[in-house]
């Protein structure tokens, strides 16, 4: 049917899994995140700390909070009618602008571009959740909070970006703040019956994506060592096997969680707050340390192979150094780490939490940033800084929720 009633979704479905649409969704959303790990790459590359940082953190929140609305949205309402696969496809119009408008943002601070893809996909959104208030008299006051809150809340952006474009970046915290807000109002008045497997999913999925930005940085970092018959089995085989067990361990980590438990044996608003806006520091992080891997394909590129670049790496004070790339890549780890690990904490209030594996996993995440102040190579520094998300998986010990 062209317009169905949009009726609530039963939140104990059985097998419950992303729909293509969804995964197309998906699709477009990875271009904007591309977008937001090259910007935050050139601008640390270029030494822009503060501007870099700025500029990443305010667009990606503009991705991520609109992936997020969405998703949630799809779990508690999808009826895959016609009506709702075309305003899917607008906010998915919206995405590419979105995306387009990243560059500006990093090169000139401009926010107009996207601002306006992030309105389209808001206002399809709003509309959305008017259609919802329709089909669901129970939850009739939640939806339309969604659809206001959300209308209100693009008339704000729209008012400082016309008005006050200049204080954008000072109010862009409270603006975002104005946004989280909506969620907690809305579902304060009745829960929306998201699907809790069918969230963790959806989120495993989002992870898998940012995960791709190592991928790509990884391949970047050690392509050109590839080129140098000396350097490939000395130099591009430990890098690249290292960097790929770092990559893969934080993958396993993530999914070693049963986050479809955490949520399904506890399905308050609290929970629900925590393991939405909480993940927005695990997508930040890993979208950060593919940035943080560019960086250091750029390190090789430009000191040659590996034996050199330690010798110059302090020889320019505007290049990318090895000791730099690896502090950012550290960081980035720490930082998806203790949230990793906070999440769990909270989610799971009986879990079997191991202070010295967390303990353990924090400190190796510099090892490798001591191995390369002390002069050791890269390719045998990164090794150390695997040792972080093993140490979790190790120590960290599955238990049946219920």
């Amino acid at each position: 049917m062209i317009h169905k009633l949009m009726k609530a979704r039963d939140h104990h479905e059985v097998h419950r899994v992303a729909t293509t649409l969804e995964l197309y969704f998906d699709l477009v959303f990875v271009i904007a995140i591309a977008a937001t790990a090259s910007g935050l790459h050139h601008a640390l590359a270029a030494h822009h700390f503060s501007e870099g940082l700025i500029h990443f953190a305010t667009s990606f929140f503009c991705v991520w909070w609109a992936w997020m609305n969405f998703t949630w949205f799809a779990s508690a309402y999808d009826n895959d009618d016609f009506t709702y696969r075309i305003v899917t496809m607008v906010q998915m119009f919206g995405a590419i602008i979105l995306a387009i408008g990243i560059n500006n943002v990093f090169e000139h601070n401009d926010y107009v571009m996207i601002l306006i893809g992030y309105i389209v996909m808001r206002v399809a959104m709003a509309y959305q959740w008017f259609r919802a208030a329709k089909g669901d008299p129970e939850r009739r006051t939640t939806c339309l909070r969604y659809a206001f809150g959300i209308i209100f809340a693009q008339i704000c952006w729209t008012i400082v970006a016309l008005k006050f474009p200049y204080l954008f970046n000072t109010l862009f915290p409270f603006l975002a703040l104005l946004e989280l807000s909506v969620p907690a109002w809305a579902e304060s008045a009745n829960k929306t019956p998201w699907h809790p497997h069918h969230i963790s999913e959806r989120y495993g999925l989002l992870v898998i994506i940012v995960l791709g930005e190592g991928i790509l940085g990884a391949t970047n970092a050690i392509t050109p060592l590839f080129h140098s018959n000396e350097a490939m089995l000395t130099e591009a085989f430990p890098l690249g096997l290292g960097i790929s067990a770092l990559m893969f361990s934080l993958w396993w980590l993530y999914f070693k969680m049963p986050w479809g438990e955490f949520l399904h044996s506890d399905r308050t608003l609290n929970n629900a707050l925590v393991y939405g806006y909480g993940h927005l520091l695990i997508f930040i992080a890993l979208t950060a340390l593919g940035s943080g891997l560019e960086l250091l394909a750029d390190s090789v590129k430009e000191f040659g192979t590996m034996a050199e670049v330690v010798e110059h790496a302090s020889s320019n004070a505007h290049s990318v150094s090895p000791l730099f790339a690896m502090t950012v890549l550290s960081i980035c780890s720490a930082v998806y780490l203790i949230a990793l690990a906070f999440l769990r904490w909270y989610l799971d209030k009986d879990t079997n939490y191991s202070v010295i594996g967390f303990v353990l996993a924090i400190a190796a995440t510099f090892l490798g940033v001591l191995c390369v102040y002390l002069g050791m190579p890269l390719q045998w520094s990164i090794w150390f800084t695997v040792i972080a998300p093993i140490a979790m998986i190790s120590f960290y010990k599955t238990k049946p929720i219920g």
